[in-house]
């Protein structure tokens, strides 16, 4: 039967909730848009950076995309200016071109502030050249006014966003004064002693009325990046968090199983944490109080031998006492037995002072000292 699927058919997804399959775009990354990146912009850096170093590197790569068309249409627009009135504009165009070219160096060494300033002051300074190069001012030539709005997106784009506001103030005293004082051809002065309201208020108005919009366009753009990197450093601070908390109770489930050990008397237990976690100190500090505990649990096990290793001796040369014999102590494989083995054919006196044990006093004999004969060969102490 031939495979096929009806509108209905849900289509197979190549996601779910926790993997993504993105297509390959490994030829992609090596794009002239990437390599052009890589020579004209900071490197990029991680997503562990803080917003002000990606921010950074963002504003640098927009810096970069702009010269790359920017310097186009400069370039292009050389050939242009040869058929304008006043050929000496191509100057002015050549020096965008050399401030394009300078502020790529600029931004690929980090210095992306500076780069910006040059290209947004050459911008305004050649085109105010251009203009003061038109004499005397007809009315085509007013149409270089609304060139300035490009200052205006350059210096919005690039520079801190309040900036263009006073580009736009600067613009508009240039245009007044070009309106004003530069000279007129005769038809137009004509139409500005009937029109001068009309004619300054339009570029003018026009100048303010993009500052506006633009302004509110790129701070809102910004407020929206900064909300993104916020969602995002939650989002990784949740995991953080999340990974932490499983380090937690992995910790302390290691440390529980470590305690019901050692109660179910295994005192080689140890706690098997290590640096990376965050209970670390605390297991530490638990393996450290279980080797003393350790050592003195063998210590106190070895005290119990040696007391009972007194107590039948003592009870031996009772005995022994009783039915007129010599004492005869057996080894007993503890710490008494150097004492023992000193003790081998010796005949010892009585002290003054009595000996008092838990059980009682051992009472005074009026012999003045008793024979502890010579066992066999002692064993071996170990």
């Amino acid at each position: 039967m031939a495979n096929f699927s009806s509108p209905q058919t849900p289509r197979p997804q190549n996601w779910s909730p926790t993997h993504i399959d993105l297509p390959d775009n490994t030829t992609t990354k090596f794009s002239l848009i990437q390599w052009w990146y890589k020579s004209t912009s900071m490197s990029e850096v991680g997503s562990d950076a803080s917003f002000v170093k990606r921010e950074t590197v963002r504003k640098s790569q927009l810096l970069s995309t702009v010269l790359f068309y920017y310097t186009i249409v400069v370039i292009a627009f050389l050939p242009c200016c040869l058929y304008l009135p006043q050929p000496a504009i191509v100057w002015a165009d050549a020096g965008l071109v050399v401030s394009a070219i300078a502020a790529l160096f600029l931004n690929k060494y980090g210095y992306a502030m500076v780069a910006s300033l040059t290209v947004v002051i050459m911008f305004e300074l050649m085109l105010t050249l251009a203009l003061g190069l038109i004499t005397p001012l007809d009315e085509p030539s007013m149409q270089l006014y609304d060139l300035y709005i490009m200052g205006e997106l350059l210096a919005v784009s690039l520079l801190p966003v309040r900036s263009v506001f006073i580009f736009a103030f600067f613009n508009s005293v240039i245009i007044l004064a070009s309106l004003l004082y530069q000279p007129h051809t005769a038809f137009f002065i004509i139409d500005m002693k009937t029109q001068l309201i009309p004619t300054m208020v339009r570029p003018i108005a026009l100048q303010f009325i993009v500052a506006g919009v633009s302004y509110v366009w790129v701070k809102s753009t910004t407020k929206a990046i900064a909300r993104a990197d916020r969602a995002e450093m939650v989002a990784t601070l949740e995991h953080a968090l999340g990974d932490q908390k499983r380090d937690l109770e992995e910790g302390i489930e290691q440390i529980l199983q470590t305690h019901v050990a050692i109660a179910n008397g295994n005192l080689n237990a140890r706690a098997p944490l290590t640096q990376d976690n965050a209970l670390w100190q605390i297991a530490r500090a638990l393996n450290t109080l279980l080797v003393r505990l350790q050592r003195a649990v063998l210590a106190e096990k070895e005290l119990q031998r040696v007391e009972q290793a007194v107590s039948s001796s003592v009870r031996a040369i009772q005995i022994a006492e009783q039915q007129r014999l010599s004492p005869r102590i057996s080894f007993t494989q503890t710490a008494i037995d150097p004492l023992i083995a000193a003790l081998q054919g010796k005949t010892l006196s009585y002290t003054r002072v009595p000996i008092s044990q838990s059980s009682g006093t051992y009472p005074r004999h009026d012999t003045d000292g008793d024979h502890i004969s010579q066992p066999q060969t002692p064993p071996k102490y170990s």
